[in-house]
């Protein structure tokens, strides 16, 4: 998907020419190789728009320059890469929420819950395995509804004695051991 686009008018573009040059010939081919680097900079990122993404930037950057921003740079180009990286980051965030949205479309229940059934007894006789305090701490920390596992989590980090940071890693580490476990059940199963 394309960026979205900046509406640039001529008085913002008419400003950027002149911050780049007051001569309009050279601000014009100044301009225009400020354009190639752009386009070359999201190229080497592996933008899948690079021409629509260096003229959001641009227009972006024209914009501002027309609102009476004063880049003191040295070097313009500079300052554009600040904000084309700016671009490129929401338009890879965008990118990203897509591709998990299409994720969710190839859900296959059937196949899940296949895979959930093999996996079940493993996971019980895992869990079984695991030091009390472990095992405690890992269904305390997944419990609850989705809105309520905040204040789960908040209440069972103080009450351990330690920072919400702190009980994410532990859980995290715990839920690693039973993937392992897991992961090893169903291996002895296939062999």
């Amino acid at each position: 998907m394309p960026p979205k686009t900046t509406f640039l008018d001529s008085e913002a573009f008419g400003a950027l020419l002149d911050f780049l040059d007051a001569d309009r010939e050279a601000a014009g081919d100044k301009f225009q190789s400020l354009r190639r680097r752009l386009v070359k900079l999201f190229e080497v990122r592996g933008a899948r728009f690079p021409e629509d993404l260096a003229d959001e930037t641009i227009s972006r950057v024209a914009g501002k320059v027309g609102k009476g921003l004063k880049i003191e740079a040295q070097d313009p180009f500079r300052y554009f890469c600040g904000v084309a990286f700016l671009v490129f980051k929401e338009v890879t965030r965008g990118r990203s929420r897509e591709l998990a949205a299409m994720e969710d479309l190839r859900f296959h229940p059937a196949q899940e819950l296949a895979e959930a059934d093999e996996r079940l007894p493993h996971l019980q006789r895992c869990l079984e395995n695991l030091p009390k305090d472990n095992h405690q701490l890992i269904l305390s920390y997944h419990q609850g509804e989705k809105g309520e596992r905040i204040s789960n989590r908040r209440r069972l980090a103080d009450a351990l004695g330690v920072t919400a940071t702190a009980l994410r890693i532990r859980a995290h580490r715990i839920r690693l051991a039973l993937e392992s476990c897991v992961e090893q059940g169903l291996s002895a199963d296939s062999a």
